[in-house]
Parts: structure tokens; C-alpha cells; sequence
């Protein structure tokens, strides 16, 4: 069972952040591009092989690669590439006969176009337009010769190993591993990538990613940005991360593991706080408790209705004595459901704190969040009493505050009730209330 969680689980975090969603963050940032004189040639001529390989299924014969002298077609567009850059809105550091660095605030598509534009205009003068008709498909073929290729550690990869952790740090599943000798060994083999990164946000709101220094890239040809290729490329670090989350899943037992609740005790709790509710409603019923010696299983809880049989006043001490049970049952569960709620509220609450809801700043309305009581509401359902420091916060409270500081996204209620649910979703509650008291 724990394997087939581990997979899924590791099948959806794979799914959101992929490679797409990493480059995206990724291409909002400042980056340092460096182009070199050589490594521009070999991507033009791997450009142009791309054309000749696609117009031979079509049968149309181009110059041999061997007889265009590609050096002095760089050479020519060297200037007229820096000039694209400026005005493409980039900012050139260096330009040399050798290098051109050059400084993006963020990725813009058209500047890459422009750069790539060189290749298309030598070539269409080098065959003339009768052959070189410069449609779709062919300045296509030319383009995917030249690739941006990030540098050391802000790869495309290092940043989807920092997102991971990230997910796994806000998931309930995952929370053990994020403590265990498996992921200290994941830490101290990336750990320069992963200092490379700041990473925030919730799996509700949405994951963000900045570097702590410039982004690096380099353009060079595409034949040298072959999948698994780098130590930092995601496919070989995804294979050690899966290998590691799986010995820990293997030797844990998720299910019920010693020194925390099991997903299944948690169930087995809330049940017999929700029958503890109805006790009192149920004439002679009798609570039962009993455990097995399997490490794994969990206590089972039993009703049973007595005989009319029983004299009066037995039934009348049964009913007491099944009174004081239900009582300290229920007491029993929802203190332990209070506690696992509120051991993680605080963090939960701050990590939701972002625009338009309330914000982070002092980390003091977080730190005032606490849940106080557990109630069976009349139709049977669980409600989980809340406070937090009305002094001033409760300014921002839809009913109790006045615009404009009182809105329903900055609303103290919402943003706890959705912190809450985020915790309580792997308690096993089912469906359940929250208020404020």
C-alpha cells in the first residue's frame, strides 16, 4: 500500500511541476546570456543540417554544408546580432569578437527570434529565394539548431528538485520523509543546487521560484543539450529522489508508523467521536473498545444494544457508566485531533498569508491562531472552533470591520478555515464546520 501511495503521489507532484512550469518561472527572472563566436557557428551549421535532412523527404537538394563558408557569416552578423539584442531590449555587457554577454530582465520571446533571425537571412542569401523560401517549416528547421542552455547550478532541473521539495514539504504524505535519513542524504548531495533556489507558496495557491544570484544561459547548438547529459539535468536527479523516497516508504510502514498517527488511527478517532456524540441518544448503548497485538492495526470500536432483560437498575448504571465512556472517548479523539491541527496551524497560516489575502509580516497574527474545541453540530458533523487576536485584527473581518480594510480575500476567516481544511485533509474527518470563537 505504501508503495502504490509513494507512486502516486510522486506521479502528481511530477505532473505539475514539470519541465514546463519550471522553464516558465524560470523565464521570469533576470538572466545572463553569453554567445560565443564558435559555439554560434556550430549552431548555424547544425540549423542548416536540420533544413537539408527535412527538404531531402521532400526531394529538393541544397548547398552542401561543406561548401558555405560559416565563419564569415557569423563574423558579418556578429554587430547586427548585438544591435538586435538592444533593441529587443537587452542590455549588452561584453561584446567582443569572441563573446557577446548581453542581460535580459526577463525572457522575451522576441529577442531569441531576432538572434535566430541572423541564420534565416544568411541562409536565404546563400541559396537565393528560388530555393530557400523561408515558409514555416523551414526557418523552423533552421531555428531548433540553436538552443538556451542553462549554466551551472540554475538548471531547469536543480529548479524542479527545489520545487519538489518544496510540494513534499506541504504534503501530508511526505512529511515524515522530509525528516528522515533519506532526505538529509538527498540535502547533502544537492545541496549547492538547492541553495541556488528560494522557493514559496502552497499546493492550493500555487508554487514560486526565485534565484539567489542571476540565472546563467548559454546559446550553443542543440546537439549539445542531450537529455541526461548533465548531473544536474531532472531525469537523473528525479532517479535518485525516487529511489530514496521508495527505501523510506519500504522501511516506514506510512500507514502506522511508531511516533505519529496513522492516517487509519485517525479514522478509527473521528469515528468514535462522532458515535460518542450519539451516545446519549441511543437507550442501553454500550461502547466497546478492543486491540489486537498486529502492529499495524489499529483500536476498533463496537455498539451493542443490551437485552430488555436488564433490571432497572442495572440499565440505569449501564447508562452511567456508558455516559462516563462516550465522555472520555470523546475527549480522547478531539484532544488528538486538536493537537495534530495545531501543531501544524501556525506554519500552515503564514504559508497562506499572500496577496490579495492578509500578508505576512511579523508573523504575529499567525502565531495568535489556535484551534480551542472540538462540537457535534445537530446533524452529527464535526465543527472545529478557531480564535485568533481580535486586537486589531479583527479589523479585517467582513461584519466587524469597515472598508476599506475589511474585505472578503483579507477576511481573518477565510484565510484560517482554508488553513484548516488544508491540514485536516489527510485526518480522515469527512465533511466538517470551522468558527471563529
Amino acid at each position: 500500500m505504501a508503495k502504490a501511495d509513494t507512486k502516486e503521489h510522486l506521479k502528481q507532484m511530477i505532473k505539475v511541476l514539470n519541465d514546463e512550469f519550471a522553464r516558465g518561472q524560470l523565464d521570469k527572472q533576470r538572466q545572463i546570456v553569453t554567445l560565443e563566436f564558435n559555439n554560434t557557428v556550430e549552431a548555424w551549421k547544425e540549423g542548416y543540417s536540420n533544413l537539408i535532412k527535412a527538404q531531402v523527404k521532400k526531394g529538393v537538394s541544397f548547398k552542401p554544408s561543406k561548401d558555405i563558408n560559416w565563419e564569415k557569416g557569423v563574423r558579418d552578423a556578429w554587430p547586427l546580432i548585438a544591435n538586435s539584442i538592444k533593441k529587443s531590449k537587452g542590455t549588452v555587457r561584453e561584446f567582443t569578437p569572441s563573446i557577446i554577454v548581453f542581460t535580459e530582465t526577463k525572457t522575451t520571446k522576441s529577442m531569441y527570434k531576432n538572434i535566430k533571425g541572423h541564420l534565416v537571412d544568411f541562409v536565404q542569401k546563400e541559396l537565393g529565394t528560388s530555393k530557400f523560401t523561408a515558409a514555416e517549416d523551414e526557418v523552423s528547421a533552421l531555428k531548433n539548431g540553436i538552443h538556451r542552455l542553462h549554466k551551472e547550478n540554475t538548471s531547469v532541473g536543480s529548479a524542479r528538485l527545489a520545487l519538489s521539495m518544496k510540494w513534499m514539504s506541504k504534503t501530508r504524505f511526505f512529511k515524515d520523509f522530509m525528516s528522515s535519513k533519506e532526505a538529509t542524504q538527498i540535502q547533502d548531495k544537492y545541496g549547492d543546487l538547492l541553495a541556488t533556489w528560494k522557493t514559496k507558496g502552497t499546493k492550493r495557491g500555487g508554487f514560486k521560484i526565485s534565484p539567489k544570484e542571476s540565472i546563467k544561459l548559454s546559446l550553443a547548438a542543440a546537439s549539445t543539450n542531450k537529455r541526461g547529459d548533465e548531473p544536474e539535468d531532472f531525469s537523473n536527479i528525479y532517479r535518485e529522489l525516487k529511489k530514496s523516497i521508495t527505501k523510506w516508504a519500504r522501511n516506514a510502514e506510512i500507514a502506522g508508523r511508531k511516533g505519529s498517527i496513522s492516517i487509519k488511527d485517525n479514522a478509527v478517532n473521528m469515528t468514535e467521536f462522532v458515535v460518542a456524540g450519539h451516545l446519549g441518544k441511543v437507550k442501553n448503548a454500550k461502547v466497546k473498545k478492543k486491540t489486537t497485538n498486529s502492529k499495524r492495526t489499529a483500536k476498533s470500536t463496537s455498539i451493542s444494544i443490551a437485552g430488555k432483560s436488564m433490571s432497572s437498575s442495572r440499565k440505569a448504571k449501564a447508562r452511567i457508566a456508558q455516559r462516563k465512556k462516550a465522555t472520555a472517548t470523546a475527549m480522547s479523539s478531539s484532544l488528538s485531533i486538536l493537537a495534530m491541527i495545531q501543531k501544524e496551524l501556525t506554519q500552515t497560516v503564514r504559508d497562506n498569508m499572500e496577496a490579495p489575502a492578509l500578508e505576512n509580516r511579523t508573523g504575529r497574527f499567525s502565531e495568535s491562531v489556535r484551534v480551542t474545541d472540538i462540537m457535534s453540530t445537530s446533524q452529527g458533523f464535526p465543527s472545529i472552533g478557531y480564535t485568533y487576536d481580535k486586537q486589531p485584527y479583527q479589523v479585517f473581518e467582513m461584519g466587524a470591520g469597515s472598508p476599506p480594510w475589511a474585505t472578503p480575500e483579507r477576511d481573518p476567516r477565510r484565510l484560517i478555515d482554508r488553513s484548516i481544511r488544508e491540514i485536516a485533509s489527510g485526518l480522515a474527518l469527512g465533511r466538517f464546520y470551522t468558527r471563529r470563537v
